[in-house]
């Protein structure tokens, strides 16, 4: 319940910054993230659950900024990109799925959601 909580504070927090941002890009193909492509939607969904999970106010942690830089809803410079809100509206329902609870399980401490979150985050 927690993260859910948590997803649903982040898109309204941030629904603000996606109009003053909604013209930004992920930049130049240099700039582009080249990894993020090559996950999967369920992986970007965990890696930004573990992100939410690792401090009791991720917004202000530069961990959860580089994960949504690789997943794509930050720009290079650190805004939101015209996915972030389609991306978060999807994560509130991927986060509510039961099928995903016991991963929820698995980040169920910050120290357990930090090392899933820097493990993905350095290619392990």
């Amino acid at each position: 319940m927690k993260f859910i909580v948590a997803a649903v504070l982040v898109a309204f927090s941030l629904a603000g910054c996606s109009h003053r941002y909604s013209g930004a890009s992920a930049g130049t193909a240099a700039e582009a993230q080249p990894d993020r492509n090559s996950m999967s939607e369920d992986e970007k969904h965990r890696l930004y659950t573990a992100a939410l999970a690792v401090s009791a106010s991720p917004l202000d942690t530069e961990l959860f900024s580089d994960v949504c830089k690789k997943i794509g809803i930050y720009d290079v410079k650190g805004k939101p990109t015209d996915k972030y809100m389609s991306f978060v509206q999807a994560h509130i329902d991927w986060v509510t799925r039961s099928e995903n609870h016991q991963f929820r399980q698995e980040i169920n401490s910050p120290e357990k959601a930090r090392r899933y979150v820097t493990g993905h985050l350095s290619g392990e």
